[in-house]
C-alpha cells in the first residue's frame, strides 16, 4: 500500500468507524493512545484505569469492572482493538491496537488534548500545552526521563511512564496533585517518589515491575483517600486499609498484614497477597464482611502447626463471589485442597494451588468446585496419579501442570474424560512419559510441552501436538 497516496482514505474510512461509536466508547478507545506502539495491554489493567478515569458508569447491579469488560468485548466486535489471549472462562486477558488504529486514537486525541505522548525531551517549552493525560515513552536516546517532568502541565490528570530499565530512577510528583492515574511500568532497581502521599485524588497506582520502590519514611497510605487500585510492591502498609474506597490490592512481592477492626473493606474485590500468620485476624475483624471479594491469592507459611486449617477453609468459603484462588505454600492438608464441601464455591472457576499436599491427600474430582475452568498444580507430589481424577472435571478448560505434581512412578495416563479441555500446559522434571488414551480431550486446540524429556504418547487425533513446545 502506497500509504502517501492511500493513506489519508484508510483514516478516513476507521474514522467511520469511530465516529459510529457511541459516546462511552469513543473515551475508551482514544484512551489506547497512551499505549506504546504493538504493546501487549493487560485487560485487567486496562480495566482498573477506564475506572479510575470516570469513563465506566454504573449500571444496575454489575460491577464497573464488569460493565467495562462488555465495553472492551464491544470494542473488539467493532475490530478496534485485538485479542491476543483470554482468560479460560472466555473473558479477555490480554488485548493489543493494530497500528492504523493506534494512529487514529492518537489523531482523535489530539485533537481534544486528551493525551500528550513524550518518546523524546522537546525541544520547545510545551507551556502553551495543556493537556489531561501524559504518556511517556522514552526511546533509546533518552538516559533520563525525568527530565520530561518540567514539560507536563500541573494540572495533568493521568502519567504513565513506560521505558526501558533504569538504575537510581528519582522523580518528583509533588506539583501534580490533581493526579487521577499514576503508572510507572518497567524495570528499576531503585525507584523512589517524593511527594506521593500529597496526590490526595489518586485513584490508581500502579508499579508494575519495580522491584525497587522507595517513599519517604513518613509515608502513610491513609492520605491517599480515593485510592481504588493499587498494584506493585508495598513492604509496609501503614495505614493501608484505612482507605475505604479500594477495589484492588496486589502486591507484587510481600504478603499483607491483618487490617484493624475498624477497617471497611467492603468495595475490595482483588486482594493478593495475604499471609497464614495473619489469617486470624482478617477472620476475626474482615474477611466475613468482604463480599464483593473475586480474587484472592493466600500464602501459606512453612510453620503449618500454627495454622487452624478448618478456619482456612471456612473463610474461604464465606467468600460468596469469589472467581479466582490462588494459594502458595507447603504440605497442604485436605482442608486446604478441597475447601468447597462447604456453600459459596459454586462461582469459583480460576483455581492455583502451588506446593506440596499432605501425604494422605489425594486427587478427587468430586470435591473440586463444580464449575472449575482452570486449574494449576505445582509441586503437590502425588503418590497417586492425579489424571484419571482430573479427567472427571466436566467442565475444565485449561490445566496446567509444574513440575513435581506426580512422585509416584515416572509415567502419567490419561484413561479417558477431560472433555471441554482447550489448553493444557506440562511442565514435568520427574515424567519420563505423558499418555493420552483415545477419545480422550476432544476439544483440545492448545498442547504446550515446556520440557521436551517428556515423551508425549498421543492418539491419531492429536498427534500433530507432538512438537508444540
Amino acid at each position: 500500500m502506497d500509504w502517501h497516496q492511500e493513506g489519508g482514505d484508510c483514516m478516513n474510512v476507521l474514522a467511520m468507524s469511530y465516529e459510529d461509536m457511541p459516546y462511552y466508547l469513543k473515551s475508551c478507545f482514544i484512551y489506547l493512545a497512551s499505549f506504546p506502539e504493538d504493546y501487549q495491554i493487560s485487560a485487567r489493567i486496562l480495566i482498573n484505569r477506564w475506572v479510575a478515569e470516570g469513563f465506566i458508569p454504573e449500571q444496575g447491579k454489575k460491577t464497573m469492572e464488569e460493565t467495562a469488560e462488555i465495553f472492551l468485548e464491544q470494542l473488539y466486535e467493532r475490530s478496534m482493538v485485538q485479542v491476543s489471549r483470554r482468560y479460560s472462562n472466555g473473558s479477555i486477558k490480554y488485548c493489543r491496537v493494530h497500528d492504523l488504529l493506534l494512529d487514529l486514537a492518537m489523531h482523535e486525541a489530539r485533537k481534544v488534548n486528551f493525551v500528550t505522548v513524550f518518546q523524546k525531551i522537546p525541544q520547545d517549552s510545551h507551556t502553551d500545552r495543556v493537556t489531561r493525560r501524559v504518556s511517556i515513552q522514552p526511546d533509546q536516546s533518552v538516559d533520563d526521563d525525568s527530565k520530561f517532568i518540567k514539560y507536563i502541565d500541573p494540572n495533568t490528570r493521568s502519567l504513565l511512564r513506560f521505558g526501558i530499565r533504569l538504575r537510581d530512577y528519582s522523580i518528583s510528583i509533588i506539583d501534580f496533585r490533581l493526579l487521577r492515574v499514576l503508572e510507572i511500568e518497567g524495570e528499576t532497581d531503585n525507584c523512589e517518589l517524593r511527594g506521593l502521599d500529597g496526590l490526595i485524588h489518586l485513584k490508581y497506582l500502579g508499579f508494575e515491575n519495580y522491584s525497587g520502590f522507595k517513599v519517604s519514611s513518613d509515608f502513610r497510605w491513609d492520605r491517599l483517600k480515593n485510592l481504588e487500585t493499587l498494584i506493585g510492591p508495598v513492604r509496609e502498609p501503614m495505614g493501608l486499609w484505612k482507605i475505604r474506597t479500594l477495589r484492588h490490592v496486589i502486591s507484587k512481592n510481600d504478603y499483607f498484614e491483618g487490617p484493624p477492626a475498624s477497617a471497611d473493606l467492603r468495595n475490595l474485590q482483588t486482594l493478593e497477597w495475604i499471609s497464614s500468620t495473619c489469617l486470624k485476624a482478617w477472620h476475626k475483624n474482615q474477611l466475613p464482611l468482604l463480599n464483593n471479594l473475586r480474587k484472592f491469592g493466600l500464602y501459606m507459611e512453612d510453620e503449618i502447626e500454627n495454622v487452624e486449617w478448618d478456619m482456612v477453609g471456612y473463610l474461604l468459603a464465606t467468600l460468596p463471589y469469589l472467581r479466582s484462588l490462588k494459594i502458595t505454600g507447603y504440605k497442604f492438608p485436605k482442608e486446604i485442597v478441597y475447601p468447597w464441601r462447604l456453600p459459596n464455591s459454586h462461582n469459583l472457576e480460576r483455581f492455583r494451588l502451588w506446593g506440596r499436599w499432605a501425604d494422605n491427600v489425594t486427587a478427587e474430582a468430586c470435591l473440586f468446585p463444580p464449575h472449575l475452568v482452570k486449574l494449576s498444580l505445582w509441586g503437590s507430589k502425588l503418590a497417586v496419579d492425579p489424571m484419571p481424577e482430573l479427567g472427571k472435571l466436566k467442565s475444565l478448560k485449561k490445566l496446567e501442570l509444574g513440575g513435581m505434581v506426580y512422585v509416584g512412578g515416572r509415567e502419567m495416563i490419561c484413561p479417558t474424560g477431560f472433555p471441554a479441555l482447550l489448553t493444557l500446559i506440562l511442565q514435568f522434571d520427574n515424567t519420563d512419559n505423558f499418555t493420552v488414551m483415545e477419545g480422550v480431550m476432544p476439544k483440545l486446540k492448545h498442547l504446550i510441552n515446556r520440557q521436551r524429556a517428556t515423551k508425549l504418547n498421543l492418539p491419531p487425533e492429536l498427534e500433530h501436538f507432538q512438537t508444540i513446545h
